[in-house]
């Protein structure tokens, strides 16, 4: 966006940028596609009710504070010199501060803005305060909220002449933690790449990514074309770096790949890991044989599908909120159900709305589980990757496990998505269950369904005090789980048959 500010044309930088840049994970094409005007996709449903958690745990944030203004202003700059009048005014906490600044010497030419949430005063200084939802920063934790609140501190250095008091983010559940200021260095770095970005004459090369391209606005524009054109990137083992890296070496396609190298030969490429260089090694073995699936369309073995063998396997699946939410992770219902020689009934642990509804719910799947224990012994718990196990520990240190059930269950779990990785290589870009079930033909009865889906029903229901409508939602997400329950089975049987 061009500014006139002090006669000079100049580009508007803010910290929101850094978000664009960043989430949902670090992508310079973003960037350069929204600069040159291609608007992204309207929010998904997920992405809305992220935004009203988002708007209402700020609400109930700035609530514990008491008293507080809003500078006013019809413009950025009104609002700015409002904020300023209000500091030297020592107004105890200032919603939504404008804070501006012309850019330093590598963002010469732009003037950086940004809104933090919060300045609290204490002790004659203000503290800046984002609100998140966000569960943790800092180690490695969502890198651009330290970026975003390092161009607030930044900006309220060069707006007053002295640092703040301390940089700080309100997390989802509650807590308060303290941002280390490092002068604004690293959140200026990141807005000369946003600036780079913004300015390239042609489109930067980007490689895809399931994870990466995941919640991108921009997602259908590039993921459906580097599925078209069988780009490298969509392998999976190929990540980003290698993915750079082959390109480099004019390797763009899977046809390409397999024309250039075999397992041998790839084992020995290197690409980036870190500060340096690293050979691919015993991965090249399964990337080639996924390229080869890609190909041919067909499924080949890599390893021994190894499954221990019983008469009869329990099937269990998880719908949960993610650990964002203001409560904190809840697992809504706890799906259960015995296939094979001796079939159970569907047994779903649903957890009420009510205040021990979380606790009612865990102890009810106990109960599910005990009861598949007296009939059927220790038989194998299969799920599909790694959140059954995650929140079973997490309830256990939540509720306790009094008579040691979850800790069998623990014992019994197997994970169907990293043995499926390790012994096959599969035609599709992904191993996720939605993926699988369909190379093992199973189809499902539902037209909407999926993990965000669930979520934002449930997150509806929760919000809604129509008991009518409250059933209906949760009957749908019961009968969702039950197609999930259902979809693992068959693609475990589809898989055995495979390896037979």
């Amino acid at each position: 966006m061009a500014t006139l500010l002090e006669g000079k044309v100049t580009m508007d930088l803010s910290a929101t940028d850094i978000y664009t840049l960043q989430r949902p994970s670090q992508c310079g094409l973003r960037v350069y596609l929204l600069a040159k005007g291609e608007e992204p996709a309207p929010p998904s449903e997920m992405d809305q009710t992220l935004m009203e958690m988002g708007k209402a745990h700020e609400q109930s944030h700035l609530e514990t504070l008491g008293d507080y203004v809003r500078p006013s202003g019809f413009t950025l700059e009104a609002r700015a010199a409002d904020t300023r009048r209000l500091v030297e005014e020592r107004a105890p906490v200032i919603y939504q501060p404008a804070l501006m600044a012309d850019g330093t010497d590598e963002l010469a030419g732009a003037r950086i803005v940004g809104i933090p949430d919060l300045l609290i005063l204490e002790n004659g200084e203000y503290r800046v305060r984002d609100v998140k939802l966000a569960r943790s920063v800092g180690d490695g934790h969502h890198p651009e909220i330290e970026a975003q609140v390092g161009v607030y501190g930044w900006l309220y250095r060069q707006t007053f002449g002295v640092p703040a008091a301390s940089l700080e983010v309100a997390l989802g559940d509650g807590s308060v933690t303290e941002l280390p200021d490092d002068g604004g260095a690293e959140a200026l770095r990141q807005l000369a790449e946003v600036e780079r970005y913004s300015s390239l004459a042609e489109e930067p090369y980007e490689p895809v990514g399931l994870s990466k391209c995941g919640g991108c606005g921009y997602k259908t524009r590039c993921w459906e074309p580097a599925m078209a054109r069988n780009d490298v990137a969509t392998l999976t083992g190929v990540d980003q770096g290698m993915a750079r890296a082959l390109r480099g070496e004019g390797v763009e396609t899977v046809e390409q790949l397999l024309e250039r190298f075999d397992a041998a030969s790839l084992s020995d490429f290197k690409r980036p890991a870190g500060r340096g260089m690293r050979r691919v090694g015993t991965a090249a073995t399964a990337i080639i044989a996924r390229a080869k699936a890609r190909l041919s369309g067909a499924v080949l073995p890599l390893a021994p599908f190894e499954v221990k063998d019983s008469p009869s396997y329990v099937v269990f699946d998880i719908e949960g909120l993610p650990p964002y939410a203001d409560e904190g992770t809840i697992a809504y219902i706890w799906g259960l159900q015995v296939f094979g020689e001796d079939i159970g009934p569907f047994t779903p642990a649903v957890a009420g709305f009510d205040q021990d509804g979380d606790r009612r719910g865990w102890h009810d799947f106990l109960a599910n589980c005990r009861a598949v224990f007296e009939r059927y012994g220790d038989i194998p718990f299969l799920h599909w990757a790694s959140y059954e196990k995650a929140r079973i520990n997490e309830y256990v240190e939540r509720y306790g496990d009094p008579d040691g059930t979850a800790a069998r269950v623990l014992g019994c779990l197997t994970d169907l998505y990293t043995l499926t990785s390790k012994a096959f290589a599969l035609p599709s870009p992904s191993y996720s269950l939605k993926a699988v079930e369909g190379l093992a033909g199973y189809a499902r009865s539902m037209e909407d369904y999926g993990g965000d889906w669930s979520i934002v029903q449930y997150m509806k229901a929760k919000d809604s005090n129509d008991e009518e409508y409250r059933k209906q939602v949760m009957d749908d997400i019961i009968k969702y789980n039950r197609e999930d329950l259902e979809a693992t089975w068959a693609v475990f049987q589809w898989l055995r048959g495979l390896s037979s």
